[in-house]
């Protein structure tokens, strides 16, 4: 039996962040699943269209789905690459399985990082693994967010960091979705903080991380804390580059108890 795991995300056109986030996660799950075949699908068609026009081809999820199936492969699993169940989820991955489900024996979706409240508690986990703080550090962590569809495992997982008494804080590049800017700003100033980390929540880095959270214009997450008068530090790594992440991915599959 033909049998490949297919790790679908929504991509990143910078080359650096590509390699370093999400091949090194890729990597990771193909070590830990060495019978099945490890291949990428990228959901955004915008970073798509930008990496064709540099040259670089990756897969959509059809297209990913329509080739494993013409070279005769029957099972295959996808593990989603997003952090959260949200409209991504939905659109590009459970809709594109229910078109494709009669063409494999067995066509299977494991579930984003934090679907669950219990994946939450294992983010957090990790995620005080990756960030270590010096004495008096708040860390502000910036996630995407959606425009059109509230997801709650941001506020789940600031629920959990606030009850275990964790100087963590949990925000959103997306201006209409929640927890926004103001909402991490009052959390700040109700703690009276002066020094922040700022890291973002996210797969991988490029433009969402250069730009909206570390950018130098004055609309970045960084130039807004500044002004507020707090020292800030970055760290720019996407959570992807880190093995105590990519190790989530693993995790995920290994609960379907293949």
């Amino acid at each position: 039996m033909k049998q490949a795991i297919l790790f679908a995300s929504f991509g990143v056109v910078n080359a650096e962040a590509r390699t370093a986030c999400i091949d090194a996660a890729a990597a990771q799950i193909a070590a830990a699943f060495p019978d099945y075949e490890v291949r990428q699908a990228y959901t955004s068609v915008f970073i798509k269209k930008k990496l064709a026009g540099q040259g670089v081809q990756v897969d959509s999820l059809p297209e990913a789905l329509e080739n494993l199936h013409e070279e005769g492969f029957t099972r295959v699993i996808i593990q989603p690459g997003y952090l959260t169940a949200g409209e991504e989820y939905a659109k590009k991955v459970q809709a594109v399985v229910e078109e494709f489900q009669p063409k494999f024996a067995e066509l299977i979706i494991s579930r984003p990082l934090m679907q669950r409240q219990e994946d939450c508690q294992e983010m957090l986990t990790v995620l005080q693994a990756i960030f270590v703080l010096e004495s008096g550090d708040e860390l502000v962590l910036v996630g995407h967010g959606s425009p059109h569809q509230h997801n709650p495992a941001y506020e789940n997982l600031q629920f959990l960091a606030d009850e275990a008494g964790l100087p963590v804080h949990i925000g959103v590049i997306e201006p209409t979705d929640t927890p926004d800017f103001a909402a991490v700003l009052t959390r700040l100033r109700r703690k009276r903080a002066q020094n922040i980390l700022l890291a973002p929540l996210l797969l991988a880095g490029g433009a969402h991380v250069n730009e909206d959270i570390a950018g130098s214009e004055p609309e970045s997450w960084l130039s807004r804390l500044q002004a507020e008068g707090f020292n800030v530090r970055t760290s720019l790594k996407g959570l992807g580059e880190y093995p105590e992440f990519q190790k989530l991915y693993v995790q995920r599959i290994n609960e379907l108890r293949l």
